[in-house]
């Protein structure tokens, strides 16, 4: 089975994991989304660092650099 990954990535080096899909129309659909509004993926992208690395370290994303939310696809043997 494959799983669709979606991450975000920020500041040219930094990536979180968002969630993940077991369709990739629903992923693509998701990163469309995000990616085709700023204010949406950069609050997006805050959340995900508030979860991962606290409320403290979300001042640290910097919002001219690029935003991206993408797939990483992974397959899971049975």
């Amino acid at each position: 089975m494959k799983i669709y990954i979606v991450n975000c990535t920020f500041n040219l080096t930094q990536t979180v994991i968002d969630c993940a899909f077991q369709k990739v129309a629903d992923a693509e659909a998701y990163i469309d989304e995000l990616n085709s509004d700023k204010a949406k993926a950069i609050a997006r992208c805050k959340e995900l660092i508030a979860m991962r690395d606290s409320e403290s370290m979300v001042q640290y994303l910097v919002e001219e650099y690029a935003i991206q939310f993408g797939i990483v696809i992974s397959e899971l043997n049975e």
